[in-house]
């Protein structure tokens, strides 16, 4: 029987589908699939239009995949929520979204925001949000829920010039006479990045809470967070930065009187190694990202397994995140921290630590990542 053929039409700024790029790689070289990459211009190829091939896209990714004779276009949107939806879903047989929420892409009602967002912090959203429902509700049946947006897997080390030079070779060759892009040299990219990741699931405790964080995102909401942090800071190990982060409109901070000289706001000593640290404290603790987004960084905290307290998500996956040990804000002021971090102990902490070590792995492992997507589109 012939292999599935996954085609992939490469732009310049889809990093954050790195996670399911990488389980496609590695279910090719396994030998399961057969996975290609080609150049966006190339998408009129495959069926897309010539507005797909000619546009400059952003965390948007295009693909084809290839079953028994029968092709499929795959639209993934990794945009930092679902008030981004591409209009381009028009053109796809299905469209994974980061963003999927039940209330809009199933019942296609506004939901509900939290009890610390005033009318301020949602008319921007209430209005953009019934413009695509009205737009493009006929599309939704296409629209699957994906995953949160993981770690950044780019490899910061450095090859040698001789590995370099015979890549790019290589690369030349492979574009001229196929067409297609060579995509190993990044595949052991990716190999190298990835078990940096898992190196620091074997951190000892070191810290209570560690945040390195900006006012991207409802300034007020997060200063109370730092605020809380600092007081808590005579009784815990906390070391946390909030810098400044020009108003947006969208969010209504631009309405808000914030004094960019009062920041950044900083509790404890620096922050040298921000992943490092996070994976030595007690708990991650993270506000709600842009337009209800996820936050990479609490994905990573995932992937290291310490427990995380966050707002409750408005953004659902394919899975029930839930089956994390993991905590959620339902307050104003941030009182459950306290509590929360006396009642994990280094024993306890060691034992979540796997708990949610395991459940990434069987969610959000590359190749996890990689069989959701083909069984969804198959």
């Amino acid at each position: 029987m012939a292999k599935t053929v996954v085609c992939w039409y490469r732009h310049g700024h889809e990093n954050r589908n790195d996670l399911l790029r990488y389980g496609l790689m590695q279910l090719h070289v396994q030998g399961l699939i057969k996975y290609i990459e080609r150049d966006i211009t190339k998408a009129t190829e495959a069926g897309y239009s010539s507005t797909v091939a000619d546009s400059q896209h952003r965390h948007v990714s295009f693909l084809t995949v290839l079953k028994q004779s029968h092709l499929k276009k795959i639209l993934v949107d990794s945009e930092d929520s679902f008030i981004h939806l591409s209009g381009f879903i028009t053109e796809a047989d299905v469209y994974f979204a980061a963003g999927y929420n039940t209330d809009i892409h199933i019942h296609k009602k506004i939901p509900a925001g939290y009890v610390w967002q005033t009318d301020a912090d949602l008319d921007w959203y209430r209005e953009k949000i019934s413009t695509i429902i009205n737009a493009l509700g006929n599309q939704f049946n296409k629209i699957k829920p994906f995953i949160p947006i993981g770690p950044n897997l780019a490899f910061n080390g450095k090859s040698s010039a001789l590995v370099v030079k015979r890549n790019n070779i290589i690369y030349r060759l492979n574009k001229f006479f196929t067409g297609n892009i060579y995509w190993h040299s990044n595949y052991s990219s990716f190999n190298k990045r990835y078990d940096e990741l898992l190196a620091l699931r074997s951190s000892k405790l070191k810290y209570d809470v560690i945040l390195n964080d900006t006012l991207w995102g409802w300034p007020l909401h997060r200063i109370r967070l730092h605020k809380k942090l600092a007081a808590l800071a005579g009784k815990f190990r906390i070391q946390a930065v909030l810098n400044w982060h020009s108003p947006y409109h969208e969010d209504g901070s631009d309405k808000l009187e914030l004094n960019p000289n009062a920041f950044p706001i900083k509790t404890g000593g620096d922050i040298t190694d921000y992943e490092k640290m996070l994976s030595e404290s007690k708990m991650g603790v993270f506000a709600s990202g842009f337009h209800w987004g996820w936050r990479n960084i609490m994905t990573l905290g995932l992937l290291v397994g310490v427990p995380v307290l966050i707002d409750e998500l408005l953004l659902e996956p394919y899975f029930n995140m839930r089956e994390f040990d993991m905590h959620f804000n339902s307050d104003t002021d941030w009182n459950t921290i306290e509590g929360l971090l006396n009642n994990i102990s280094p024993e306890k902490w060691e034992t979540t630590k796997l708990h949610n070590q395991s459940v990434y792995d069987r969610y959000l492992a590359p190749s996890a990542v990689a069989n959701y997507f083909l069984n969804t589109v198959g």
